[in-house]
C-alpha cells in the first residue's frame, strides 16, 4: 500500500518545471560561463607569471606589489599615462579581463554570476557579449581619463563591464515594470552599493583603491546600450554566431596587440626622463630620426612641460650641426 501511495504521488515533469530547470546556474548562458571561465583563467596566468601564491593576494609586500603592477601592466593593464599618451587603446579591453587579488576576482565573478545568467537568457548571447565588452571598454575610457585629469593610476577588472550589466538590467526593468518596479529599483540598490563601497573604500586609504569611474562609465554605457535595443528584434542563429564571433576576435587581436607592442616598442613603458635620455643618447650617436622619435614620445606623456621643449631644441640643434671633421694630423697614415 505505501508502494502505491508513494507511486501514485509521481507525476510526469510539466512545461513549467522544464523552464525552471533551463533558469537554474549558466543553463542558457554559455556566453556567461565563457566569460567566467576566461577571467579566472587569466588570473591564473597572472599568478603563475609572478611565480608565487602569494600574488593571488596582491603581493604580500610594497616591493611585490611593484612587481605585480609591472606584470600588470605588461599583460595589458588600462595605466592612464601610457593609454592616453602613447593610444593604447588595446587594453580599453584587455584589462577587463585582469585582477588584482582573489578577492578582486572572487567578487567580480560572484556578481557575473549572479546577473549575467538571468540577462543573457532575457536578451540572447548576440546582445549581450557587445554589451558586457561595450560596457567594459566604455569603464577602461572614464578610467583612463579620470587618472590623466587627476593623477596617474592602473585600472584593471570586470566590475565596469559587470556595472554595465546591471545598468542594462536597470533599463529593462524600467520598460517592463516600471522605475519604480522591483527590478528597477534592485538594480539601482546594487549600483548605488559598488559606488559606496568604492567610495569608501578610497577614502580608507591603502595601495589598492576601487575604480569608480570604471564603475560610472561601465554603468552608464550599459544604459546607452540596452536603450538602443527595440522590443520584437531577434537575432537569426547565424547572425548570433557571427555577433559572438567578432566580439571574440576583438578580444583576441587587442590581446595579441598588447603581445606584440610589449617586444616591439623599446619606449613602452619608459619614463619622461628615460625616454628624454634616449633621445640624448641617439642624438650624440648621429641618430637624428630615432632621437626625434624619442623626444616626441617624452612629450606625449608630459606635454605642458617646458622643459621637455626646450631640451627638444637643443638636440634638434645638436642634429643640425655638422660633425667635425677629423684633424689633419690624425687623417696622415
Amino acid at each position: 500500500m505505501a508502494e502505491a501511495d508513494g507511486a501514485a504521488q509521481e507525476r510526469e515533469p510539466t512545461a513549467r518545471d522544464a523552464a525552471l530547470e533551463e533558469t537554474r546556474g549558466l543553463r542558457g548562458a554559455p556566453v556567461t560561463g565563457a566569460l567566467l571561465a576566461a577571467n579566472a583563467g587569466v588570473f591564473a596566468a597572472q599568478v603563475s607569471l609572478a611565480g608565487h601564491l602569494r600574488f593571488a593576494l596582491g603581493g604580500a609586500d610594497p616591493q611585490d606589489h611593484t612587481l605585480w603592477n609591472a606584470i600588470l601592466r605588461w599583460l595589458g593593464g588600462n595605466d592612464s599615462t601610457f593609454t592616453i599618451a602613447d593610444t593604447r587603446l588595446e587594453t580599453l579591453v584587455t584589462s577587463c579581463f585582469l585582477h588584482g587579488s582573489i578577492l578582486h576576482l572572487g567578487f567580480n565573478l560572484l556578481v557575473l554570476w549572479q546577473v549575467g545568467p538571468f540577462l543573457e537568457r532575457a536578451v540572447g548571447r548576440a546582445r549581450f557579449l557587445p554589451l558586457y565588452l561595450g560596457s567594459g571598454i566604455m569603464g577602461s575610457a572614464f578610467s583612463a581619463i579620470a587618472g590623466r585629469l587627476f593623477g596617474a593610476s592602473l585600472s584593471i577588472g570586470a566590475s565596469g563591464a559587470i556595472c554595465g550589466l546591471i545598468g542594462a538590467m536597470l533599463v529593462l526593468g524600467a520598460r517592463t515594470q516600471g522605475w519604480r518596479g522591483p527590478l528597477a529599483r534592485q538594480m539601482a540598490g546594487w549600483l548605488a552599493f559598488l559606488f559606496v563601497l568604492g567610495l569608501a573604500k578610497n577614502l580608507q586609504g591603502g595601495m589598492v583603491q576601487v575604480d569608480n569611474a570604471a564603475h560610472v562609465g561601465g554603468a552608464l554605457g550599459g544604459v546607452i546600450i540596452a536603450a538602443t535595443w527595440r522590443r520584437g528584434v531577434t537575432y537569426t542563429a547565424q547572425l548570433s554566431r557571427i555577433v559572438v564571433g567578432v566580439c571574440v576576435a576583438a578580444v583576441i587581436v587587442a590581446g595579441l596587440t598588447v603581445y606584440v607592442r610589449n617586444r616591439t616598442d623599446r619606449y613602452l613603458f619608459m619614463g619622461v626622463d628615460e625616454r628624454l635620455n634616449a633621445a640624448s643618447r641617439a642624438a650624440r650617436s648621429g641618430q637624428c630620426d630615432e632621437a626625434d622619435r624619442a623626444m616626441k614620445r617624452a612629450q606625449r606623456l608630459d606635454p605642458g612641460n617646458e622643459r621637455l621643449h626646450d631640451r627638444a631644441q637643443e638636440i634638434n640643434r645638436e642634429c643640425l650641426t655638422p660633425s667635425s671633421p677629423p684633424p689633419l694630423d690624425s687623417a696622415r697614415p
